[in-house]
């Protein structure tokens, strides 16, 4: 019962899991653990009350994650040390919760803590159970001056590769990151979902990092099972100095050349782009990017996914501005890019640019035929469809069909014909439902020399 006049600020689950930004399963769940606050009383449906100063004492100190979650300016009190004596006893997994908490991440298992007393890098117990010490003990336990020595160690990367120090890349800051807050054993997954991150994709397939391996592009395992070691393992393993070469090999991840600034000064962004930037100023993901350059180099349909990151690898679409966990607000989900880093891409008109040698010049232009003169006559400024080119075109170069659609798209991408001027959804009026030309626009495709792309037109005769 808590006295009428007490000062205690009370707090329930639903607020302590809405104070933590965790689910209320979650909250649930820490009030269970042997070390949480005791409930103080009973409110309103008997919903449990508790001391709201002593909850925040016990996620201070269990909980460090979700403590600077709701104390993001007091970071380093979650990540520092707690005052004691040198030789006050510490078990195995208060030294990985306090690891953890040091690190600003989630604590280490008790059984990597293991493999590093194997290794030396953690001190083997000051004691023991049944070791006739003061005060008994049941089981191993460390003293403080142990395990903090343990926990601030210097921690720092060592690679070991046979290439020459002109070849070897240093590893990205994402990665010293990494191996000083994760410095155990890596599974294969591990190291498809690091190199994925390193290069800005998503995880490497399995069955590349298999070929890469039987190629020596990626070192054997360091462990497997049932290989005679300890700690024992379930699957192929790697020491992080050993897969560090294959995720920093050379041209991977700094081989591609970046977009270049002052080509993307020689570009000017289209109104279509110029009006969604301005209404829309906000994170792009690689789906809206993909959406956006489909509309702006005249496709129906947006750019495939696989396209865009082939052309991120290649430097022409700039790496994402933020990723999912790098620290930053808010937080994403996925890759995104902002309007500024995309645009340089998305006004670059890549397909027109490379054909543009194929397209006719003015001066190479024929005569509309008396058949194309009326058409325009009595259907002036109407925009023209695909398959209205088509039939023209057909009836210009003689023959008795439309030119095919297939064909019509071919010309287009290599510049024959022109960008549509319209397109679904572009904020113009009237809207239109497929890509529409203008006339003046369709014409130089339409009158391109005869005998270089076509038959002599019998329209005229």
């Amino acid at each position: 019962m808590i006295p009428a006049n007490s000062k205690i600020k009370q707090t329930t689950v639903e607020k302590i899991a809405k104070r933590y930004h965790v689910g209320g399963s979650t909250a649930a769940s820490w009030t269970l653990e042997e070390t949480f606050p005791p409930c103080l009383d009973k409110g309103w449906g008997k919903t449990q009350l508790y001391d709201e100063a002593a909850v925040d004492e016990w996620v201070l100190e269990h909980k460090p994650e979700a403590w600077v979650a709701a104390h993001p300016k007091q970071k380093e009190k979650a990540t520092a040390l707690p005052a004691g004596g040198p030789r006050d006893l510490l078990p195995l997994r208060h030294i990985g919760v306090l690891e953890g908490r040091f690190l600003s991440r989630e604590s280490t298992p008790v059984a990597t803590l293991r493999t590093y007393i194997s290794r030396g890098v953690l001190a083997r117990p000051d004691r023991r159970a049944g070791d006739g010490g003061q005060p008994e003990v049941t089981e191993d336990m460390w003293f403080r001056k142990t395990a903090y020595d343990y926990i601030t160690r210097p921690r720092r990367v060592r690679r070991k590769t046979g290439k020459s120090d002109a070849e070897r890349q240093e590893p990205s800051e994402f990665l010293q990151r990494y191996f000083e807050e994760s410095p155990g054993l890596l599974t294969l997954e591990q190291i498809a979902e690091l190199d994925g991150r390193e290069h800005g994709r998503e995880p490497t397939a399995l069955s590349t990092l298999d070929n890469y391996i039987s190629q020596g592009k990626l070192a054997r395992p360091d462990r497997k099972p049932n290989d005679g070691k300890t700690p024992e393992v379930d699957e192929p393993m790697w020491k992080p100095e050993t897969a560090l070469p294959y995720l920093c090999r050379p041209g991977s991840r700094r081989g591609a050349p970046k977009p270049s600034q002052e080509e993307g000064a020689e570009v000017e962004p289209s109104e279509f782009l110029q009006r969604y930037f301005e209404e829309s100023p906000g994170l792009l993901t690689l789906e809206k990017i993909a959406e956006l350059d489909g509309r702006e180099q005249g496709r129906a349909k947006p750019t495939a996914l696989s396209t865009l990151k082939v052309y991120i690898s290649q430097g022409k679409l700039a790496r994402p501005d933020r990723k999912p966990n790098d620290g930053k607000t808010p937080e994403v989900d996925e890759p995104m890019w902002k309007p500024e880093t995309a645009l340089p891409f998305l006004a670059t008109p890549r397909q027109a640019k490379k054909a543009s040698s194929a397209a006719p010049v003015e001066g190479e232009l024929r005569e509309p035929s008396k058949a194309l003169k009326r058409h325009f006559e009595r259907n002036p400024g109407l925009l023209l469809t695909l398959e209205k080119i088509a039939e023209l075109d057909g009836r210009e170069q003689g023959r008795a069909k439309p030119t095919a659609l297939s064909t019509m798209r071919a010309y287009r991408s290599r510049g024959l014909l022109a960008p549509p001027d319209r397109l679904p959804n572009d904020g113009k009026t009237p809207e239109v439902d497929e890509p529409m030309w203008k006339p003046e626009t369709a014409l130089p495709y339409l009158l391109r020399p005869l005998g270089r792309r076509g038959a002599a037109s019998k329209s005229d005769q």
